[in-house]
């Protein structure tokens, strides 16, 4: 009768292949999520980058119809005037906004030239604040950007220089301040845009 060897070891090796696919499983399942995770992060900093980039194009078209804005207001001589010396000196060494702002056109949005040392007007807590007058709207449906923009005044004999018959020519300009921003929405990147803007006298 031949006699009839048992592996010891084959009993204690029972399941291995078990354990060793549920490791493999859960290292799949890991790698899965932590894909899953980038290309969501990634969705998301496309669709902000694309917001403000969709932001800037809106300020920047507010901008041009601000500056549009000031050729049509000197033509129609509704620039408003600068208030006297004695305010600004006074303005200046008591920093009173309030008591003493220029003015302001709240239905054109242009303004007078600023007081100095005061909070400028596009800022929060501005006394007076910006006279902001809606812009254009850029988009459609949940993409749309509304903008806005106003005016300031800030120099009526700034040196600048214009072309007469091909030549050079230095003379006296006004100089306005345009100040542009697409209208803020919650969640939504915003763009807040300058330039200065001189016109002949």
């Amino acid at each position: 009768m031949t006699p009839i060897y048992l592996n010891p070891t084959r009993h204690a090796q029972r399941g291995a292949v078990l354990i060793m696919a549920l490791v493999l499983l859960l290292a799949m399942t890991l790698l899965g999520l932590t894909g899953v995770r980038t290309i969501v992060q990634e969705e998301k900093m496309a669709a902000a980058t694309q917001d403000r980039n969709l932001a800037f194009q809106a300020a920047e078209a507010a901008l041009r119809e601000g500056e549009a804005a000031v050729a049509t207001l000197v033509a129609a001589d509704q620039v408003p005037a600068d208030g006297s010396q004695a305010d600004y000196d006074a303005a200046y060494a008591s920093a009173n906004c309030s008591a003493k702002a220029p003015t302001c056109d709240t239905t054109r949005g242009i303004c007078a030239r600023p007081l100095p040392g005061c909070v400028p007007r596009w800022e929060a807590g501005a006394s007076p604040a910006a006279p902001w007058v809606d812009g254009p709207t850029l988009g459609s449906g949940n993409l749309s950007v509304s903008t806005q923009y106003f005016i300031e005044v800030m120099s009526r004999k700034t040196e600048c220089v214009s072309q007469i018959q091909h030549q050079d020519v230095l003379g006296q300009c006004t100089a306005f301040r345009v100040t542009a921003r697409n209208a803020v929405q919650d969640g939504r990147a915003q763009v807040m845009l300058q330039t200065v803007y001189v016109w002949p006298n």
